[in-house]
């Protein structure tokens, strides 16, 4: 039986789309709160969440009801098409950043420094996934990179063990300094 601070939050939010939530009610908070922690993207007026929101906001303690039926943690995670990305976005949650998933981008995530607030910041940093075994293309790395430096963030490369251990690299343009 859940406690009477757990009952209280709750999200409700219907399926819109392909991996896309619209928010309908959250019972003791609101949107701003999801905002300032890097949660969700407000697009026409409406909040809207990804499967790898939900799964943390399980995590951490919201009950989450999807058209109506409460959906427990473990059929969130079946709505997550990468388990690796699963695992990056709870572990950099973990570690005080703020993250927020990218769709149909170059990269995985974008990344505010910890303490700053998505709303009033830009990212720091943003992460492109490579999983072990896999690896990367030269040019595609080479053209992320191009990418990440044009807007301004640095490119951080998160390796995946096929055990789910997460090494970051932070990933740059090296310019040698002409001699005299």
């Amino acid at each position: 039986m859940r406690d009477s601070k757990n009952q209280e939050k709750t999200i409700v939010v219907r399926k819109t789309g392909t991996d896309e939530y619209s928010l309908v009610k959250i019972s003791n908070g609101d949107v701003h709160e999801f905002e300032e922690r890097g949660i969700g993207d407000v697009r026409d007026g409406t909040m809207v969440l990804r499967p790898i929101e939900l799964v943390y906001l399980s995590i951490i303690g919201y009950r989450v009801l999807i058209d109506g039926n409460e959906v427990g943690v473990d059929e969130l995670i079946k709505e997550v098409k990468s388990p690796h990305a699963l695992t990056v976005y709870l572990d950099m949650r973990k570690r005080g950043y703020f993250i927020k998933p990218v769709i149909n981008g170059p990269v995985d995530f974008l990344v505010w420094d910890k303490g700053k607030s998505p709303v009033n910041s830009s990212p720091r940093y943003m992460i492109k996934i490579v999983t072990e075994g896999l690896g990367i293309q030269v040019m595609e790395l080479l053209n992320v990179l191009k990418y990440s430096e044009s807007m301004g963030t640095q490119l951080v490369l998160a390796l995946v063990s096929s055990e789910g251990v997460i090494t970051y690299y932070k990933a740059f343009t090296f310019r040698p300094v002409k001699g005299g």
